[in-house]
């Protein structure tokens, strides 16, 4: 098994992975650098046979989650290119495309589940769900001509989700012979005491709510579906209302969830 890494290992943002065996390939992720200009997105596309030009070695591409500098050139890539991706994340992509500028949606992708391997010609990729303010997010284990590659994608363990972080720290994959991750905030000036956990949040929220009258603001990422439950949940403790936008109703709808703020009742 070869590796090349095409982007992702001096700057935050824009990962794109190439792993080879037995004359074929598979790309993990195809991401938008966070500071490229909109008008030079298609130049910054990586030069991976298949994705411009018919090769039949390149299988496809594995999307571990749902956040453009993980998915955001996959739109300049050949639409024949087979792309895996989980089934939440997808939906979300679907629901959010018309609403958002470069917004995309893959064609007929195929879903990942959660430690459900998946046969790919000589590749076995096996993915995990872990915790990540994009929601359906996955690790990938990779296996190949007796070599086995782990490639975190992004992950916290202080989301709604820890508990997959703690699961994975239990039951980690064996055996691993490469380790691929990010260490975007491997650790934060002045946090000594470790990182807020969306409860912590939440109880923040509850208290914002108490002691602020009239109407409370509060500015997120409508695809942050840890953090719209978090306020969702502040506002049930501090007996307030929650409005949201229609865009963000469509994204909560788009999760498939019965427990997202479009479905609960306060």
């Amino acid at each position: 098994m070869r590796l090349r890494i095409h982007r992702g290992a001096k700057e935050i943002g824009g990962t794109c992975i190439e792993v080879e065996a037995a004359g074929k390939r598979l790309v993990l992720d195809v991401g938008l650098p966070l500071d490229a200009p909109d008008e030079e997105q298609e130049t910054l596309l990586p030069e991976v046979p298949g994705f411009r030009e018919p090769d039949s070695s390149l299988l496809g591409v594995m999307i571990s989650h749902a956040h453009q500098d993980h998915y955001g050139l996959a739109a300049h890539i050949r639409p024949e290119v087979p792309v895996w991706i989980g089934e939440a994340g997808h939906n979300i992509l679907k629901a959010a495309s018309v609403w958002v500028p470069n917004g995309h949606a893959f064609s007929d992708p195929q879903f990942l589940a959660d430690r459900t391997p998946v046969e790919i010609g000589p590749f076995r990729v096996t993915p995990y769900l872990v915790d990540h303010s994009a929601f359906d997010a996955y690790a990938l284990l990779v296996e190949a001509e007796g070599k086995r590659v782990f490639y975190s994608g992004d992950f916290r363990a202080h989301g709604r989700k820890g508990a997959l972080f703690e699961r994975l720290l239990c039951s980690p994959p064996p055996d691993i012979d490469v380790l691929l991750m990010e260490g975007t905030t491997l650790g934060r000036t002045g946090t000594a005491e470790g990182f807020e956990t969306e409860s912590d949040l939440e109880e923040r929220f509850v208290e914002a709510c108490r002691r602020t009258e009239g109407m409370h603001f509060v500015w997120t990422s409508s695809q942050n579906i840890d953090r719209i439950v978090t306020i969702f949940r502040a506002a049930k403790k501090s007996g307030r209302l929650l409005l949201i936008d229609l865009y963000t109703a469509v994204v909560l709808e788009a999760t498939g969830r019965d427990t997202s703020p479009t479905h609960l009742r306060c």
